[in-house]
């Protein structure tokens, strides 16, 4: 969850570049940040505790150098302090490195350096600080106090990497060695590439603009970057090239744009995500880019936050239009879970693809014999490299770390993989499937109208002050609308820092009714039918014990007024896309109530946009 960012061969600028590089980084969530630039004469190091303005103000005196490394720290181990923050050194300040992952062997490590001198200091609570006590300590094994060649570097890097267990992304640079970075991926994530210079990232935000093409080095990759190249070798020690990839993302759209925040321009950017992620697959009589070759007995989805709850509403699609049973699971829990049974299909969602519970789970899926295929916003993450197949949803770079218009897309790709699994088993005619089109053709004209209208501004104004001095709320479904309510309470918490949940209606009275006490805000996402009786019915419940009701319904629906305090008004369209209208207003509820509370929303705290980590 941490952004590493660095450079070898930059000409003049490092640190500034350094900074630019680590400000593209921000949206991942962050508590403290710092910059390490390698010179002949040594090293360089400048940290600082929360934003990183607060690490601009004392860079701006450091000379210029050739190398450096850079690091946003999203705290594991130890609090956020700036002696925990990136890079670390040894005590002799001979290296210097910058961690993404978790060392799982800390509390060994750590007793066998105490043990092996008596002059081992540690000057942080985090297990990257044994990283660079290692590491020195190989190097001098190597060469003593001189400064060590590249064949004497490598030597030392690929005995340290052996020593640490568990997940990393690691750079390093030495002291003497300006020229050259040490670089090694063991399932997190780390990218290359090279232009005016030789750059490292772990996320490919932080390239963007800066180069046209990449280098994605595989889990077990280690070596040297220089200004010109690189030399990688696999875990074997085999020396390895990995093909570069062209970027297809600009920079426009990493910006802002004249919006005051990235969370308002996604929710706006939504119908155009709708419109990109169709394009070219869907038809009256075709469905295109859907790669199942089989029918499966079993469809087991994985995920993780948001992209757990896209995967509930593709499971409503797929039993539904295929009849085939499906089984939701959070990724860490298929991870550790017994094996799913025979012809299942292993479906995971994740906006980055670099999901590290979505990437084992599909890894261990794979491993017990199952086919793959995933949901993902880049298509050149790792999840979309690791799995048989992918479907992108094409929506362009999610800065927001509480997710938006990745959820349409993902719920729009759930219903196409349904729609594939419905003609695999001739459960979805022509007739159906040009009447399914021709509804998502009309779509996102029908979103941007409600993103547009002024009656929406006005509901969202009366809503949000039934948020004003409540540190609780609710939200509550049923069917199709119980994913909606999971996913606007997650929003409203992420951001605005109020407790919230979402329920099935139909649980109510087996405890959460408990809670309802006078002034309580409880949203309500209306459905059609039996299910919209039956949680009118809900609202009822709640309102005669002091809620407040907040009621999401269609247009034309004179009975929701009746059941609630504020009633916000949606488009009408297909019931298979009714849900993803009635999650834009629970993204605007959630946004304005916490704007409401003075809250940064697209960094909310103690969150990070990629987890990456266990």
């Amino acid at each position: 969850m941490c952004g590493i960012f660095g450079l070898v061969g930059q000409e003049k600028g490092l640190v500034s570049k350094l900074m630019a590089g680590l400000s593209k980084v921000e949206y991942r969530g962050y508590d403290s940040a710092g910059i390490c630039i390698s010179r002949p004469e040594g090293l360089d190091l400048k940290r600082a505790e929360g934003i990183l303005d607060n690490l601009k103000q004392i860079v701006g005196d450091m000379e210029d150098g050739y190398c450096g490394i850079a690091h946003t720290r999203w705290a594991t181990h130890g609090p956020p302090t700036e002696e925990n923050a990136h890079p670390h050194c040894d005590p002799q300040f001979r290296v210097a490195v910058v961690h993404n992952g978790i060392i799982e062997n800390e509390v060994q490590l750590r007793q066998i350096l105490i043990e092996a001198t008596s002059n081992t200091c540690f000057k942080s609570e985090t297990d990257t600080e044994l990283v660079a006590h290692v590491l020195a300590q190989e190097v001098d094994a190597e060469c003593g106090d001189a400064i060590p060649d590249d064949e004497q570097l490598l030597a030392a890097w690929r005995r340290s990497l052996d020593r640490f267990d568990g997940s990393f992304s690691l750079a390093a640079v030495v002291k003497g060695r300006e020229d050259v970075i040490l670089v090694a991926r063991s399932f997190s994530p780390l990218i290359l590439a090279l232009n005016d210079a030789g750059y490292l990232a772990s996320d490919v935000s932080c390239l963007i603009g800066m180069v046209k093409d990449v280098f994605f080095i595989e889990d077990g990759d280690w070596g040297l970057l220089r200004k010109d190249g690189m030399e990688l070798f696999d875990s074997e020690g085999e020396p390895v090239v990995r093909e570069s990839t062209t970027l297809q993302w600009n920079e426009e759209d990493a910006e802002l744009g004249g919006w005051p925040t990235f969370m308002l321009k996604e929710i706006n950017e939504q119908p155009g995500v709708f419109r990109s992620c169709l394009q070219g697959r869907l038809s009256r009589d075709a469905l295109r880019g859907v790669k199942i070759s089989f029918k499966p007995d079993l469809v087991r989805i994985i995920a993780c936050g948001t992209a757990f709850h896209a995967g509930l509403m593709a499971r409503h699609y797929i039993e539904e239009l295929s009849g085939i049973p499906c089984i939701v699971d959070h990724a860490h829990e298929f991870r550790y879970g017994t094996p799913s049974g025979p012809k299942a299909l292993v479906l995971g969602i994740s906006q980055s693809g670099e999901t590290a519970d979505t990437l084992a789970g599909l890894m261990a899926a794979q491993e017990r014999g199952y086919p793959t295929l995933s949901i993902v916003n880049v298509e050149s993450s790792t999840i979309a490299r690791q799995s048989d197949s992918i479907l992108t949803i094409r929506a362009g770079p999610e800065i927001g770390v509480a997710s938006t218009k990745a959820f349409t897309g993902q719920v729009l790709g759930g219903l196409l993989v349904a729609l594939r699994l419905g003609r695999l088993s001739n459960k979805v005619r022509s007739e159906e499937l040009a009447v399914i089109n021709n509804a998502a053709r009309r779509f996102p004209n029908a979103m941007e109208r409600l993103l547009a209208s002024s009656q929406l501004e006005k509901g969202l104004k009366r809503a949000r002050r039934l948020f004003h001095n409540q540190d609780h709320a609710f939200f509550l479904g049923r069917n199709s609308s119980y994913p909606i309510a999971l996913e606007g309470a997650l929003k409203l918490k992420e951001i605005s820092y109020i407790h919230a949940e979402g329920y099935a209606g139909g649980e109510l009275k087996h405890g959460p009714l408990a809670l309802i006490v006078d002034g309580t805000p409880v949203v309500v996402i209306s459905s059609d039918g039996i299910i919209q009786q039956k949680l009118f019915g809900n609202a009822r419940e709640v309102a005669a014990r002091g809620a407040r009701v907040i009621m999401i319904a269609v247009e034309g629906d004179e009975e929701a007024s009746a059941h609630a305090d504020v009633v916000i008004t949606v488009p009408k369209t297909h019931r298979l896309l009714q849900p993803i209208m009635h999650n834009v207003v629970c993204q605007l509820l959630a946004y304005h109530v916490a704007i409401d509370r003075d809250c940064d929303v697209d960094r909310p705290r103690n969150l990070a946009k990629s987890v990456t980590v266990e």
